[in-house]
């Protein structure tokens, strides 16, 4: 007899994160294309930026899971956070964000929160033979000194999608600075999704975000309701939601 040992807690997380891609996948009843939900809030793969934003006039409202260390060092514990996003002129797309932060005071440790502004440029719409060029910038501002720009980045991305019989794959590739030295969008970026053909409403998301692989499955149900799962590095979750309409 062939004895078995027990899961660990990684090896049950992986399972867990798996089923949940499935179980999404399953799920799909829409016919149209997503685009995938950053983790910043604002139009990307799972923690990448891409080169386009959403449909003018078009209005997102969501939360995310962020595991320890995902929203960067300062952040040494499980958080979350949530967000209000907004195209319009229709080039510019805005973002506005909070994190869940814990801070101790009078020697009691309390929830607050973290702000932070972002916004993307699209320069150039994608075309049928060139690429789209967009410009961004997220958490630009803060009214107590530069120490609490956790999530301070800006960067250029280009994007080209490309049909192939009907399944579309989108390529992403760009380059983040980061004037405040933190764990986001620090040089080279870039990532791929994956739409297949009669189920445009699923998109299978791999990037590599300047620091680690991270991979994830997103869809769109009912047209409105954006769901994503998958894992940062390998080895933590990533889950969010948001809710999307034309204004």
């Amino acid at each position: 007899m062939i004895s078995s040992s027990p899961l660990n807690k990684k090896q049950v997380l992986h399972i867990r994160v798996m089923l949940i891609v499935f179980m999404l996948t399953g799920m799909c009843l829409s016919t149209l294309r997503t685009n995938a939900q950053q983790t910043t809030g604002s139009s990307g793969l799972l923690n990448i930026p891409v080169g386009d934003i959403y449909p003018d006039k078009t209005m997102s409202i969501g939360t995310n899971y962020l595991p320890e260390g995902q929203a960067g060092e300062r952040f040494n514990y499980n958080t979350a956070n949530y967000f209000f996003n907004l195209s319009f002129l229709p080039f510019i797309e805005a973002t506005y964000r909070l994190t869940l932060l814990k801070v101790v005071r009078n020697n009691k440790r309390v929830t607050n929160q973290d702000r932070a502004f972002g916004v993307k440029w699209r320069l150039w719409k994608e075309k049928r033979i060139l690429p789209s060029i967009v410009a961004g910038m997220d958490d630009i501002y803060t009214s107590s000194g530069s120490g609490n720009q956790y999530f301070a980045s800006s960067y250029v991305v280009s994007g080209k999608t490309i049909n192939l019989h009907e399944h579309l794959i989108r390529f992403t590739a760009g380059y983040g600075f980061n004037p405040r030295d933190r764990n986001r969008l620090k040089g080279w970026f870039g990532g791929i999704d994956y739409s297949p053909r009669n189920l445009r409403s699923v998109s299978l998301m791999a990037e590599y975000d300047s620091w680690r692989i991270n991979m994830a499955t997103s869809v769109l149900l009912w047209k409105h309701l954006s769901v994503y799962a998958g894992c940062y590095g390998f080895d933590q979750p990533a889950a969010g939601i948001s809710y999307r309409f034309v204004l």
